[in-house]
């Protein structure tokens, strides 16, 4: 006896539609954000000082928050159908 279970797949279709202006705006604050973490970092091993006051916890920190929020200004969290 073959016993045949259907499963209800719920179809997710796109949501949104992120115009072109957003998502260069989304992923060059990521790319910014992720910028200024490498800086941050290399400035935790090294004697450079380009950011103001040094390397910090709030840079990381930061970095991280602006760049999630570029990921979703940039549509990469939308759903895709």
């Amino acid at each position: 006896m073959s016993s045949s279970i259907k499963h209800n797949k719920l179809k997710i279709g796109k949501l949104h539609t992120r115009s072109v202006p957003n998502r260069i705006f989304g992923w060059s604050l990521f790319s910014v954000s992720l910028a200024v973490a490498v800086v941050n970092w290399i400035e935790e091993f090294s004697d450079l000082k380009v950011l103001p006051g040094g390397h910090s916890v709030f840079y990381l920190v930061g970095g991280m928050v602006v760049a999630v929020i570029g990921l979703w200004r940039a549509g990469a969290m939308d759903a895709k159908s």
